[in-house]
């Protein structure tokens, strides 16, 4: 009777290692099949004067490599088509070289950039703004091949006159018509076409049905879904001091948009001054006040795009002042006494409990 028990006893264990087994082929089986119907990739290119990298993650592989790659190069086109001051046949170039003060139709790309960047000047008080041009093309900071150069007292002060989008530029965002209160108004949409880029591709990405992802042009950055950890994208913010070790702060971040506009890589010096690329809208010269850069993350690429670049107009003490009310996750590194400082609005303290 006890070996008849016994083998009854090893019977259940085997049936029992049986099943498990089987369910484990099973479990293996479907994880290897789920895996083969995805990959990851990298894509990488240049544009807008800069490199692009973008990172995709868990692609369903019946969307094709090539059809993300075109989808990708004809957005970086249309981007370029529409916004770029080097594309002497852009929409934006037609509209600057056009001298009259009748309405102009725009695209609706450019009409949603347009109110996206009245937005920051407003609240930002007129420290972005887009019609700088004929200013950063006077200090030979701009797209045109000229010598980086002091302007005198009265070219600063005349070329001030064709300065200021709230006075100089009339939109019927309804109508997508653009009109020049004054007919030689030349815009720039430099501080904020790279995010608006970006934007596009994720828009574009998130239609093919790819749903993690990060891009990346010229350090301007939208992240969307998870890493390869699956867990938030890991993204380090560079340090102003080019001799000093390459990242100053690393921020987890999903679902948002991040750009850095700092003045420690696009200047020149005379007579032992330093002169940097971020004009003071008021003033029309250059920024002279401790912030070196700033780091602004949003929900969008365009909106932190332009508002890292007001910011940095700003500087830090009026700057952090304007990043509370607005509630804007913002990022300053001044230099003080030799050193670099960082200072973080409430909003950046807070990232992980951003929504």
């Amino acid at each position: 009777m006890v070996k008849l028990k016994q083998n009854k006893t090893n019977d259940f264990f085997k049936n029992q290692f049986s099943i498990f087994f089987l369910i484990f082929i099973i479990c293996i089986s479907f994880f290897s099949c789920s895996q083969n119907k995805y990959y990851d990739a990298q894509l990488k290119g240049n544009t807008m004067g800069t490199y692009y990298v973008i990172d995709l993650l868990h692609v369903p592989k019946k969307i094709k490599i090539k059809k993300i790659e075109k989808v990708v190069l004809d957005t970086l086109v249309k981007v370029n088509k529409i916004l770029s001051n080097w594309d002497k046949n852009s929409e934006i170039s037609t509209i600057n070289q056009l001298n009259i003060t009748t309405p102009i139709k725009i695209s609706d790309e450019l009409n949603e950039v347009f109110k996206t960047a009245n937005k920051i000047n407003t609240k930002s008080n007129g420290f972005f703004d887009i019609t700088l041009d004929p200013i950063i093309e006077l200090w030979g900071f701009g797209y045109k091949k000229q010598i980086q150069k002091v302007p005198t007292e009265l070219q600063i002060k005349n070329t001030l006159s064709l300065v200021g989008q709230r006075s100089l530029i009339n939109l019927d965002y309804k109508n997508n018509e653009l009109r020049k209160i004054n007919k030689n108004v030349k815009i720039n949409l430099s501080s904020i076409g790279k995010g608006f880029g970006i934007d596009l591709i994720g828009k574009k990405l998130d239609e093919l049905g790819i749903r993690n992802y990060l891009i990346n042009i010229g350090g301007d950055i939208l992240t969307k879904g998870y890493n390869k950890k699956e867990e938030n994208w890991v993204i380090g913010i560079e340090n102003p001091n080019l001799n000093e070790k390459l990242i100053k702060e690393i921020v987890n971040i999903s679902n948002k948009g991040l750009a850095t506009s700092g003045d420690y890589k696009n200047f020149f010096s005379k007579s032992g001054v330093r002169y940097s690329h971020i004009i003071n809208p008021n003033t029309g010269k250059p920024i002279t006040h401790k912030t070196k850069s700033v780091t602004v993350i949003h929900e969008s690429s365009m909106k932190a795009d332009g508002w890292a670049t007001a910011l940095l107009a700003l500087g830090r003490v009026d700057g952090l002042k304007l990043a509370k009310r607005e509630n804007i996750a913002v990022l300053f590194i001044d230099k003080i006494d030799g050193k670099l400082k960082k200072f973080k609005s409430n909003k950046f303290l807070n990232l992980n409990k951003i929504d």
